[in-house]
């Protein structure tokens, strides 16, 4: 059985390798967030919203967002994206600093998301806790879209390395992890190590990070909807809409109050 994890360690996150977080990210969901504003129009909020991925593809679509993130790293790129965009673009964002277990924005939205983010909450007072302060700041006819990697299907070890990305410098960044799932705690961790280097090959720089996220398995995630008093109106298994079945990697739920 693997080590216990410190729920300190595990809840740093991407702090510190907000530059290159982009450079390795799934952009796949951009469009069904796109579709899901087109329905509900703003205001939009971002929970969990890292570099500003999806807000600024939703801000560029014409979509007035709020983008909570609690990593300074991750917002030092947002504010360097905002302060890059377009002003009728930049004019739609409000980049705010905060977590998502427990904010107060004095607001209400008619779309709030969790871009693939929501296992970093990794206990299930957090996650309730979330989806408490998410339901309280639902407009009376808003939806929030819950997008969730199945427990059941996570990896219990395994390492992985991927492609190389580069730089506008010209000089390469890789990415080496490791996945190390401890299912007493039913929580994983991943180790990370970004290796920069130069148009030779040449290491300029290493940097170690470990990001932690609970395995939310399906009868657990159907109970904190409930308690919530959230009511589900769809359930997909991938970004395409597919209906869920028990071999999805992924549960995405259509959420109202």
């Amino acid at each position: 059985m693997a080590a216990k994890n410190s729920l300190d360690e595990l809840e740093s996150g991407y702090e510190g390798v907000g530059e290159y977080y982009d450079l390795f990210a799934d952009n796949s969901d951009i469009p069904f967030f796109i579709e899901y504003a087109n329905k509900m129009g703003s205001p939009i909020l971002d929970l969990a919203a890292g570099t500003g991925r999806v807000t600024f593809a939703l801000a560029n679509a014409g979509f007035e967002v709020v983008a909570l993130e609690k990593s300074k790293s991750m917002l030092s790129v947002a504010r360097r994206k905002l302060e890059q965009s377009p002003i009728e673009v930049a004019l739609r964002v409000k980049l705010i600093e905060g977590s998502m277990k427990n904010f107060a924005l004095n607001r209400k939205f008619s779309l709030i998301i969790v871009p693939n983010s929501f296992s970093h909450l990794l206990t299930s007072d957090d996650q309730l806790l979330a989806l408490w302060c998410i339901k309280n700041h639902l407009k009376d006819d808003g939806i929030f879209i819950l997008d969730l990697y199945s427990g059941a299907h996570q990896y219990e070890q395994a390492t992985f390395e991927d492609s190389p990305r580069k730089l506008p410098d010209g000089s390469i960044v890789r990415r080496i992890g490791e996945i190390t799932s401890n299912l007493a705690q039913q929580l994983m961790r991943v180790d990370l190590c970004y290796i920069r280097q130069d148009a030779e090959g040449k290491v300029l720089g290493e940097t170690k990070v470990v990001s932690g996220a609970a395995l939310i398995f399906n009868r657990e995630v159907d109970l904190l909807i409930r308690i919530s008093g959230l009511n589900v109106e769809e359930e997909f298994g991938d970004f395409e809409k597919h209906p869920y079945t028990h071999d999805s990697g992924r549960r995405i739920f259509i959420l109202r109050k």
